[in-house]
């Protein structure tokens, strides 16, 4: 899941925080004394990087990094077995002044032009993808894609009601009636609080869409359930029929069918149900 796993960290760091107000929370491994610092948890004045720890404090540990993921039960080069009893709670996303003049800046692009509501839409699949051909033995991306054809359709019919921003670097698609923004994970974040709404699949944008309070559909396939990392004040979409959800990290069968389950139709239904 990438960015979105240190996002939810971030949800446990702030309950943590509530329980021990004056402990350090560090994120690692105590054993072997381990610190994962990662730049999600920049700026966050609830957890202590590795080069602030106070050993004469009392220190509080949170196992969430690489290799170690408390929505995880098990997994193995094929397959996720997920943790049926984790349940996401919404992280924080602390910005610096360079991000969110960044941001202010590219909304007033958006804005100067049209005052409608600005959606921000994460698109997964890149150029040439081939879905039978594309392994991702990382996250399992490839079964949480939804075709381009089905973004574009979207894009183009609700053009005339909502502004699309979309995070574009080499590897994207073009769409017709999107506004393409350059920038790193944490300034499209900001740009993101900025907008009006999210719409993507499962992943990074769609857990800083929760921290920041954002309406949004997310896409959820069969690959895994919102139960585990999905949030109320969103939109879920999940195609629960036979193996979902499959935790599969190579091409999917069922994935293939849950993704053509998802039209262009209900997405499109539940974007004008959350702006209605």
């Amino acid at each position: 899941m990438g960015y979105g796993d240190e996002i939810m960290t971030t949800g446990f760091v702030k309950l943590a925080k509530q329980k021990y107000p004056e402990a350090q929370i560090i994120i690692g491994d105590k054993k072997s004394g381990y610190v994962y610092d990662h730049l999600i948890f920049n700026n966050n004045p609830k957890i202590t990087k590795s080069n602030f720890i106070d050993p004469e404090k009392q220190q509080i540990w949170l196992e969430s990094f690489p290799g170690k993921r408390p929505y995880i039960k098990s997994y193995d080069s094929k397959k996720i077995i997920w943790n049926d009893k984790f349940r996401a709670i919404k992280g924080e996303i602390y910005f610096d002044n360079n991000e969110l003049s960044f941001a202010k800046n590219e909304l007033l692009k958006i804005r100067n032009k049209s005052s409608k509501k600005i959606i921000f839409i994460e698109p997964s699949p890149k150029k040439n993808t081939d879905f039978k051909k594309q392994s991702d033995n990382n996250i399992g991306k490839i079964n949480k894609r939804w075709d381009k054809n089905k973004w574009q359709e979207l894009i183009y019919e609700l053009k005339n009601k909502f502004v699309f921003i979309q995070n574009f670097h080499e590897q994207s698609i073009k769409y017709h009636n999107c506004n393409p923004l350059k920038s790193s994970f944490r300034e499209a974040c900001s740009v993101l609080n900025l907008c009006d709404g999210f719409v993507g699949w499962e992943g990074g944008l769609s857990h800083a869409a929760a921290a920041l309070n954002k309406k949004a559909v997310v896409l959820f396939g069969g690959f895994i359930s919102p139960k585990l990392t999905g949030y109320e004040l969103h939109e879920n979409i999940y195609v629960d029929i036979k193996g979902s959800p499959c935790g599969k990290r190579d091409y999917c069968n069922h994935c293939e069918k849950c993704r053509n389950i998802i039209t262009v139709e209900e997405v499109k239904k539940r974007l004008n149900k959350i702006f209605l």
